[in-house]
């Protein structure tokens, strides 16, 4: 359990960054119950009295329900894009811009699995009453990390001699496979599986090797092919 532990009585903060406590502890015990329990007993009321507050306290902060979920996923999805940006910006190689992108993610969320949860594999009720245009993925800050991928993918392939496959379908591919590498082995959890960092590491470089191979001059292909058929 996730309680208030400084401040005493933060449910009369005055100041913005008691409020702020206020704010990230709800957040905080808000997450935990979402990715450990069954939506049908996380409510705000049940969030409130678990991080030892009144529920017309957490209602000051969070209307609803659906609030605190977006709340929760901005905070922790804008921590992930923000060490994204910061390896895009300082990797000068295109290609190993993204194999580091692509293994940060993997490792970042590996080891945030209650973050990792809350953002992509525990939808609750409160998604599907979310208008389209209003869906997380579309949010400011979901668009933003995809633009990560896209840009790097992209300026990976303007040092190919040719693009092996279109753009837009390598990143998604190269995301959907880290992603689903983190999260499979979480939702088939009897199944005693290898490491996942070394697994996404696998899958990584072999995606982005293929896109070099495929992207190769024929003759260089068929040059590998027969030096391999030789050994």
């Amino acid at each position: 359990m996730i309680k208030r532990t400084i401040l005493g009585d933060r449910s009369r903060a005055k100041s913005n960054d008691d409020k702020e406590l206020v704010r990230q502890t709800f957040i905080a015990v808000g997450r935990h119950l979402i990715a450990t329990e069954h939506e049908s007993q996380v409510s705000l009321r049940r969030i409130a009295s678990e991080a030892g507050y009144t529920p017309a306290a957490i209602y000051r902060y969070f209307p609803n329900f659906q609030a605190l979920l977006l709340a929760i996923r901005e905070v922790d999805l804008n921590v992930a894009v923000s060490e994204l940006e910061n390896i895009a910006a300082h990797a000068s190689d295109p290609i190993e811009r993204v194999r580091r992108l692509a293994k940060h993610s993997a490792k970042h969320w590996l080891t945030h699995p209650e973050e990792f949860d809350v953002l992509f594999s525990r939808p609750t009720k409160s998604d599907s009453l979310i208008q389209e245009n209003q869906a997380f993925g579309r949010s400011a800050i979901a668009l933003r990390a995809l633009r990560i991928y896209y840009r790097a993918v992209d300026q990976m392939f303007r040092t190919l001699s040719n693009s092996p496959l279109p753009r837009r379908l390598a990143a998604d591919t190269l995301i959907a496979a880290t992603y689903g590498i983190v999260g499979f082995p979480r939702t088939a959890s009897t199944v005693p599986w290898s490491d996942a960092y070394k697994m996404a590491e696998l899958a990584i470089d072999a995606i982005v090797n293929s896109w070099i191979t495929q992207a190769a001059p024929k003759k260089s292909r068929k040059r590998e092919v027969s030096v391999r058929a030789l050994r």
